[in-house]
């Protein structure tokens, strides 16, 4: 289907592989609450990032071998970012590019879009760094096969400054200081926070550093909505700056959260999450329990 054709209703379908076609969601076209005609699309019932997980996981078991912290990180964005998110539907290959898409005055991604991004890659890194932490074999079994069965993002990991911040977060020798220094009003609730959330609180630090505050802002910001469903809207350049500014950062992260798990220090207490939570690095307003998020495409914003 292309988004010329007739039909109102249908599954957002994408191709991963020959042997793999992601369900990106359902939709179907419907007047707002401003009667105006959008395309709604509604998540798939099984979040797209354990359908990537269980495609990977029907492989046949890998040959035990190390993974590299640089792997580690290429595989996590592939299974979390570009693969198990929507995401993988505005840069599907497959489809044709919107003609506004070498535009870069043109908005490429709603905010509703965004959103459900933000939560979905979220909840993913939570279900990701859960794993890393509780079955170290399956977990560096998984991250081979992602190597091997998915499209990853460039070999070349390097150094950021948004990994240093997120391996600080990570130290011990921070928690006690950063609790010292803690608006007193505020200590008793956000520590609160830490323990019903946990790893959760962690995920939202680490989407925002290592995806939302990086070159997707290119690519969703703009004068004029570009925001016609079911084209592609992401250009290969971006992409390839999205994935790798996303590996940067989660290869100084997953390294350092390596350390807390070796020090015991998992699942961690919330005096070791709350570093993740200063202002400056931790989305306040992000959900903590949500696995993805219905969004609204206007019709006539093109």
């Amino acid at each position: 289907m292309t988004s010329h054709d007739p039909a109102s209703s249908g599954t957002l379908r994408v191709g991963a592989k020959d042997d793999f076609v992601l369900n990106a969601g359902s939709w179907f076209q419907v007047l707002d609450e401003k009667q105006l005609l959008v395309t709604r699309v509604i998540p798939p019932q099984v979040p797209m990032f354990r359908q990537v997980v269980d495609y990977l996981e029907s492989k046949p078991s890998p040959a035990d071998q190390y993974v590299s912290p640089a792997d580690e990180a290429r595989a996590a964005v592939a299974v979390c970012i570009r693969w198990g998110s929507y995401f993988a539907a505005l840069a599907d290959a497959s489809r044709p590019f919107s003609p506004h898409a070498r535009d870069e005055n043109t908005s490429h991604i709603a905010d509703s879009e965004m959103a459900r991004l933000n939560i979905e890659i979220s909840a993913a890194f939570q279900w990701w760094l859960t794993l890393k932490g509780s079955d170290d074999r399956r977990y560096t079994q998984l991250a081979q096969r992602a190597l091997t069965h998915l499209q990853a993002g460039p070999k070349t990991v390097t150094h950021v400054l948004e990994g240093d911040i997120l391996a600080e977060c990570a130290a011990s020798k921070i928690a006690n200081a950063v609790q010292s220094a803690w608006h007193k009003e505020f200590l008793e609730r956000d520590l609160e926070l830490a323990r019903e959330y946990g790893i959760r609180t962690i995920a939202n630090t680490a989407t925002l550093m290592s995806w939302r505050n990086g070159p997707v802002e290119n690519v969703h910001a703009g004068q004029r909505p570009g925001h016609r469903f079911n084209e592609r809207r992401v250009l290969p350049r971006h992409e390839k700056a999205i994935m790798r500014q996303a590996q940067n950062v989660l290869r100084a992260a997953l390294n350092a959260l390596s350390q807390m798990i070796f020090e015991g220090a998992w699942p961690p207490p919330p005096e070791r999450i709350l570093p993740f939570m200063r202002p400056f690095c931790h989305p306040r307003d992000w959900s903590y329990t949500q696995q993805s998020l219905e969004i609204d495409l206007p019709m006539n914003d093109n």
